[in-house]
């Protein structure tokens, strides 16, 4: 990252800091099992905001007494189910929930007619995904000062906008361990703001119908890019391309994953549509269980 967006990224982290987290979790019964419990959390995050998510761990401890821990985030559309297959391998988890998506939408939403790619992104004091990256900040803090968390332990996987999320997440934050970032989105915004499919296509319609306003979107979209972000993540990263995927498409993402200098790893699909992946998904969990343990 260049200085400018250091130093925004340093005074947006700042801000966070000054709300506590003060979580609060209440059993939640119809989203545990037999071998795994769930509650539901409310925590403060950026500006104060109260955001939702689901904490869900082993009832058996380790015998370290501490387990590795995931962070999960949803994609564009705000939706996420709770990892439990990453649980059964031994993790906590918190599904959490950004503000205006999913389980936090009652909490704060955005105003009607408005979406998450285009909110005040002419401005980056202001901009949705200022917000929304601290909320994942504010994620790993929770984790991070569970007593049955080895903070030195937490990753994040995510898949599509949560794939962003996990690269903004992992360059902003150093205590991520571990990342994996499923075809990720928010990728190159310089080539990503002329595509037309959904929901890139946002920002473009936006562009064609303010031309005036395309360099001050860009302006600001750097702050948020991944690609410019990269070169600060130091946790191992595994990414996956699917060269069918026209949401987050190759020539998103393949610049960001060259910018990462960390050891990474990357796989490509050469069918593989913007759609979950079984293969991928067993490489995601041993990435997992080699750099986070179990």
């Amino acid at each position: 990252m260049d200085q400018a967006v250091t130093d925004f990224w340093n005074a947006t982290r700042s801000i966070l800091h000054e709300t506590p987290v003060d979580a609060v979790l209440t059993e939640c019964p119809e989203r545990s099992g037999r071998e795994y419990e769930t509650w539901n959390v409310t925590l403060r995050s950026y500006g104060g905001q109260q955001l939702r998510g689901f904490y869900t761990m082993p009832r058996d401890l380790p015998a370290s007494g501490q387990f590795p821990a995931l962070l999960a985030v949803p994609g564009y559309g705000g939706a996420k189910e709770i990892p439990y297959h990453v649980v059964m391998h031994g993790f906590s988890a918190l599904t959490l929930f950004p503000r205006a998506q999913g389980e936090s939408i009652p909490e704060w939403d955005l105003p009607q007619g408005a979406n998450k790619l285009t909110y005040n992104v002419t401005d980056r004091e202001t901009y949705y995904y200022r917000a929304a990256y601290m909320d994942c900040v504010r994620g790993v803090d929770f984790l991070a000062e569970r007593d049955e968390v080895d903070a030195s332990r937490i990753g994040m996987w995510s898949r599509s906008q949560g794939g962003g999320f996990t690269l903004a997440t992992a360059a902003l934050d150093q205590r991520l361990a571990a990342a994996v970032a499923e075809e990720p989105f928010m990728c190159n915004y310089p080539v990503a703001i002329d595509i037309d499919t959904r929901p890139y296509h946002e920002l473009r319609t936006y562009a064609l119908e303010h031309p005036d306003r395309r360099p001050a979107m860009l302006d600001t979209l750097r702050y948020f890019d991944t690609l410019t972000l990269a070169d600060a993540i130091a946790c191992p990263t595994l990414v996956n391309i699917g060269m069918a995927d026209t949401t987050c498409p190759y020539d998103t993402i393949m610049p960001v994953f060259n910018r990462i200098r960390a050891h990474k790893s990357l796989l490509v699909y050469p069918e593989l549509t913007h759609s979950p992946c079984t293969d991928f998904n067993v490489h995601a969990m041993n990435w997992l269980k080699r750099y986070l343990g179990t």
